[in-house]
């Protein structure tokens, strides 16, 4: 019965349902790296390469600097059918403070400088709502709403050493503190009847979590000419402490004058956890007198299937039963590339542009993901870089997304009553800005 998509709705709205939380390099860092697309791992650009590459830091000529920059982006992703009246939208607006780092000039064992630094490694908030009601030629009447709220983020806090040991070799370590905070929270209302029956019911989930931890981004790096080539190496997390861990559900379903489904559960001082991969990058670049061009790849470890918060079974009111709950997360290897290319006008003045292919640690196909955009997306960025001594400007813009037509509904068949041959389409735009300036000291 199409009502049941009440139940359709909750289950896509789960501690994996993000508008890009299946992706590793949705965000970008730094100024000129961001024009870039992120393939810098083999070359020496701006302080951003305390991320991408530590190594490279060794060769920055700026003995105190301090470096920020702004994406702002316009998101826009959807789910729906063709057979009938199924859709869920999601749009968000918002500026994200994409990289701020600060060079000390502090040497230590052997460094020519320390860098302090900050980034969010994961930034997803999304607000998504639906509505579905039936069409006059149906025999039951219906009505189904439901909003969902999902916040996620991974900030990282860095301080990096780096050391050259002659013009052409270097290494680096960055040493990450980081501390990921969700919070996820869904109100889904049901209204259908028939000439024989009236049914009301409503669900209602939360979730929040936070957690600390620490991990490392290790590389090397040959700054030769006409070619440089680099390797990072990014640690899993370790988790060190849980900052919160509460889950909330309630459901009540009433047919006729009968109440079939009444229960509710509140747990609170939960162990949560949060957990990111191994990656592996490599990067290479070829200088010429006035173009550069840039190539970096990187291979994600995948994870085993975990749960952020282990809820405990409850009993149920109506019916008399023990209920279980909790959200698995579980992502697959993935290789992401960028290549991009910088060409000086002037002394001043150089033009960039990159492409990236973001891809899902999800599957498109995989039917215990109900992720949003489980599917691979694309980005294209152009900008400019001038500098006004002692400042150094960055402005570009940035334009991807993807989409999935005609996908199989996977989870959705065991929940609605959906006809043989039923297929979901789902999409995501976005548009952005990015605003970066380098101040040397």
């Amino acid at each position: 019965m199409r009502y049941l998509l009440l139940i359709a709705i909750a289950s896509i709205s789960t501690a994996t349902l993000s508008a890009q939380d299946s992706h590793y390099w949705t965000n970008q860092y730094g100024t000129q790296s961001w024009l870039l697309g992120g393939a810098v791992v083999g070359s020496t650009t701006d302080l951003s390469s305390t991320y991408y590459n530590p190594g490279a830091v060794a060769f920055n000529p700026d003995t105190s600097s301090v470096q920020s920059a702004i994406t702002l982006n316009v998101t826009r992703s959807s789910i729906s059918t063709t057979e009938f009246d199924f859709r869920l939208r999601s749009g968000s607006s918002e500026p994200l403070p994409s990289l701020v780092a600060i060079k000390i000039p502090i040497s230590f064992l052997g460094s020519q400088s320390l860098v302090v630094s900050y980034l969010k490694r994961t930034n997803v908030s999304l607000d998504l709502d639906g509505t579905s009601t039936s069409r006059t030629s149906d025999v039951a009447a219906y009505s189904v709403s439901g909003t969902v709220i999902r916040d996620l983020s991974d900030s990282w806090f860095g301080c990096t050493w780096s050391r050259s040991f002659d013009s052409v070799h270097s290494i680096g370590i960055t040493a990450y503190g980081s501390v990921a905070r969700s919070q996820y929270s869904s109100l889904i209302s049901l209204a259908s009847f028939d000439a024989t029956r009236a049914e009301s019911g409503s669900l209602t989930e939360f979730e929040a979590y936070g957690t600390g931890r620490i991990l490392a981004k290790l590389g090397y790096l040959y700054n030769g000419r006409p070619f440089s080539v680099g390797i990072s190496v990014t640690t899993p997390a370790l988790h060190i402490l849980t900052l919160r861990g509460e889950t909330r559900i309630a459901q009540a379903l009433q047919e006729n004058d009968s109440m079939i489904t009444l229960y509710g559960d509140r747990q609170s001082t939960l162990t949560a956890e949060y957990r990111t991969p191994m990656s592996v990058a490599l990067g290479a670049t070829w200088h010429g007198a006035t173009t550069s061009l840039y190539i970096t790849m990187e291979w994600f470890a995948g994870l085993n299937p975990y749960r952020p918060l282990t809820p405990k079974a409850f009993r149920g009111i109506v019916p008399d039963t023990v209920y279980s709950y909790g959200e698995v997360i579980n992502s697959y290897p993935v290789v992401n590339v960028a290549i991009g290319m910088r060409t000086k006008i002037t002394d001043r003045t150089s033009f960039y542009v990159s492409l990236i292919r973001d891809g899902s640690f999800l599957r498109s196909d995989e039917t215990a993901s109900n992720a949003i955009v489980n599917y691979d997306l694309y980005h294209g960025t152009v900008g400019w870089n001038f500098a006004i001594d002692p400042i150094e400007f960055t402005v570009g813009g940035i334009i991807g997304g993807g989409y999935v037509n005609s996908a199989p509904p996977t989870e959705y068949t065991d929940y609605v009553n959906l006809p043989p041959g039923t297929r979901v389409n789902r999409q995501l735009l976005r548009i952005g800005a990015i605003l970066g300036i380098v101040a040397k000291l």
